[in-house]
């Protein structure tokens, strides 16, 4: 009871700090646009125009899932322009990636401007401390970046349009120190040979002469990315670990969530029970090396799994299909979106819970329907 009380007075203090307006003048609360003003950047280079009206080309399945979805019911979207530029005398938050101008106000495009709520640093204290590093950096990070799907579809395409940007200078990337080894292999992967990487305390605040700042290929909930991006990353990881063009599909891929912190399925091992019927096998991602994903995600045939961020492997694989296990009534369109730009055929259950982040107990009846009469899977006897 102690303990609840504790996190109760934490929270309203937070809440205090970050909304008072006794200390707004201390507080880096202030967010501009790139497309506002033209005052705190500089050198803007269009990579690809604005598009409206791109249609996601919905089958009939599609449009099942469209009726419910969270987003882009009527099959279409628009792409706002993709582009580069730069902001001298850029203050920069190497964790989270938010750049500011020099007067600290927050550059909305470094988070996707509707991720600034969850961005730590904004709507808090500025920093006592900035260390100055001389010369120009770049950034592709985000405050996301943590969860493997929005590190694959947000922040490695972007090495792309950088290097189209400028495809002979030097550029140092600003990253943060405590990533993972899978996060800095894929990295390392896809790097181009005119590009480096500088880590440093995911706390860092530095300032840099010049931040070099690509715009997101990818929007809000839609992995349906122009596939030069795509292509980008794939080919030249796929030629990290010698790995042909074509894919010979021999695996049928169960991802087990089983030790993930929320979005488990609850009745999983008789889940499991009902695939290994139809040739698929339990993989847990988090126990490999990120060459063994790109392996294994290569070689496969068809992917069955809850929702979660490990869908971004099929960055990987071919013209699979794959069976998404949605927690909730009105599933988000992540995994629906990346899987129509790699031209892969998304199947789908959604659930009964409140959340989308639920745990939750899957029909197996259904399932097994999906597999037979959707995915045309006999099973074994």
């Amino acid at each position: 009871m102690l303990q609840d009380l504790k996190v109760k007075t934490r929270k309203r203090l937070r809440h205090f700090l970050r909304n008072s307006k006794v200390f707004s003048p201390i507080r880096l609360d202030r967010f501009v646009e790139i497309a506002g003003s033209r005052d705190f950047f500089e050198n803007y280079h269009t990579l690809r125009p604005a598009e409206n009206d791109i249609s996601l080309v919905p089958t009939e399945n599609d449009q099942r899932f469209l009726q419910v979805s969270k987003y882009f019911r009527d099959g279409s979207y628009s792409r706002p322009e993709i582009y580069t530029c730069e902001v001298p005398d850029a203050v920069y938050h190497t964790g989270s990636g938010l750049v500011c101008t020099k007067e600290f106000a927050a550059i909305g495009d470094s988070q996707m401007t509707y991720r600034l709520p969850w961005c730590l640093p904004f709507n808090w204290f500025k920093p006592i401390r900035v260390e100055y590093l001389p010369g120009t950096f770049a950034t592709i990070n985000n405050t996301f970046w943590r969860f493997w799907w929005h590190w694959l579809v947000d922040c490695l395409p972007r090495i792309h349009c950088l290097q189209q940007a400028y495809p002979d200078e030097r550029i140092v990337l600003l990253m943060p120190a405590e990533m993972g080894s899978t996060f800095k292999s894929s990295l390392e992967s896809v790097l181009p040979e005119n590009f480096e990487v500088k880590y440093m305390p995911s706390k860092s605040w530095v300032k840099v002469d010049r931040m070099l700042l690509p715009s997101y290929v990818s929007t809000r909930s839609n992995g349906h990315v122009p596939y030069e991006y795509y292509d980008f990353i794939r080919s030249r990881v796929f030629a990290s670990f010698n790995l042909p063009d074509r894919h010979v599909q021999t695996e049928r891929i169960y991802v087990s969530r089983a030790k993930a912190a929320y979005r488990r399925i609850l009745n999983e091992k008789h889940l499991m029970e009902l695939l290994s019927l139809f040739g698929f096998r339990s993989v847990k991602p988090e126990t490999m090396s990120f060459r063994e994903q790109v392996e294994l995600f290569h070689k496969a045939d068809m992917v069955v799994s809850a929702h979660g961020s490990n869908w971004g492997n099929i960055l990987f694989s071919g013209k699979i299909k794959i069976l998404v296990l949605y927690p909730d009534r009105t599933p988000n369109t992540h995994i629906f979106t990346m899987a129509k730009a790699l031209g892969q055929d998304h199947h789908f259950l959604t659930g009964e819970e409140p959340s989308e982040n639920s745990d939750f107990t899957v029909d197996l009846a259904a399932v097994r329907n999906v597999l037979e009469n959707e995915m045309c899977l006999t099973p074994n006897t």
